[in-house]
Formats: C-alpha cells, sequence, structure tokens
C-alpha cells in the first residue's frame, strides 16, 4: 500500500482515486478525535467534509512537504472548533478558553488481556482520575497513546511549544499515578499502548 506521502502527492495532481484513499484512511481516527470534543455527530461530520472539501478545491497551493497525519489532525482541530464555538454562540453560550470542551476519553471494552473484573476496575480508576484532569491533559494522553502521534505533531496540532507539551504530558502522567500507583500506571500505560480504536 502506497505511503501517506505518496497519496497525498498523487492528490495534489488532481488523482481523484487518491483523494478517496487519504478520505478513507482518516476519516475514522477524525471523527474518533473529534468524538472527544463533542457527542454531536452532525458537526464532527460537517467538520471532516468541510476539512476535505477545502483540501480538494486548494489541492494546488499545499505543500508537497507535509506530515500528512499531522496536517489533517491540526486543520480537522481548528474546524472543529471552530464550528463547535458557532454552536455555542447560536445556543448562547459564552466561553472563554477551550477547557468547557470535555474531550472524554474511554477504555475500549474489548480487554481481553485482563480479567473482566479487572478490567472495569481499571475504567472505573481511569474514569476517576481523568475527572481530575484538565482538557488538554485528556487530549494530549489521546493523541500520544490511542493517534500514536510524537510530541512534536502532538504540539503543533494543539497549538503549544514542544516543551510546553512535555510538561503537559508528564503532568498528566503525575495525575494517573495519583490514582494508580507507580506499578498499575506502568500496567495502564501498557494496556493504553497495546490498546487502537476499531
Amino acid at each position: 500500500m502506497n505511503s501517506d506521502q505518496q497519496i497525498w502527492q498523487m492528490f495534489q495532481v488532481g488523482h481523484e482515486p487518491s483523494f478517496k484513499i487519504l478520505f478513507e484512511r482518516y476519516n475514522h481516527l477524525l471523527f474518533n478525535y473529534g468524538f472527544k470534543f463533542t457527542q454531536d455527530e452532525e458537526i464532527i461530520e460537517d467538520s471532516i467534509q468541510e476539512l476535505f472539501v477545502k483540501l480538494w478545491c486548494n489541492r494546488d497551493t499545499l505543500s508537497a512537504d507535509v506530515a500528512v497525519k499531522n496536517y489533517l489532525f491540526k486543520a480537522f482541530r481548528r474546524t472543529l472548533i471552530k464550528k463547535i464555538e458557532q454552536s455555542l454562540r447560536r445556543a448562547d453560550v459564552a466561553q472563554s478558553s477551550l477547557d468547557y470542551l470535555p474531550f472524554t476519553i474511554e477504555l475500549p471494552h474489548d480487554l481481553s488481556m485482563i480479567r473482566q473484573e479487572r478490567a472495569q476496575e481499571i475504567r472505573d480508576k481511569l474514569d476517576q482520575a481523568l475527572q481530575q484532569m484538565t482538557t488538554r491533559q485528556r487530549e494530549v494522553i489521546h493523541l500520544r497513546f490511542f493517534d500514536e502521534l510524537p510530541y512534536d505533531e502532538i504540539a503543533e496540532i494543539m497549538g503549544l511549544s514542544t516543551k510546553d507539551t512535555y510538561k503537559l504530558y508528564y503532568r498528566a502522567l503525575d495525575s494517573l499515578r495519583k490514582h494508580f500507583g507507580a506499578f498499575g500506571l506502568l500496567v495502564l500505560l501498557h494496556i493504553l499502548n497495546t490498546l487502537r480504536y476499531p
């Protein structure tokens, strides 16, 4: 299968099948990411559609040398947040920062590697730990473990410096450590590292 970079370059010269592959490759990942900000599926789907329409219309002006996954996540995040803010303004809700966005993380229910009771215990503890985190801490955990992005790309997506991203990540780990203990945290991180969204 062609790499993202090859697909991107073909798409840029107007190759429609490559554009379709790009959409199919990232549609589900972007939807899952968007669902952490809002459970309004219509807003998420509209944001994905708007992103890909803009990509197609502006394909000649886009850089050929991009980290495709990073670019799509960053552009999608910007589009989605704009739509959420428009929706809130229509609903007459005024907020001054991204902290009002929930950015939830859930462990998938298929944890066959451990007994069901233990899985439920881990889920409950994780829920408690996540409630103590900021929106951005939850987001950095998601991008690092579920989307496997390196810190510099997470920083770009979230509009932070790499240094601030590291700090945010380690604060999030500290918060998890308080709930799980050192050994329990290692188990959780192993589970997060081996889980992928279907």
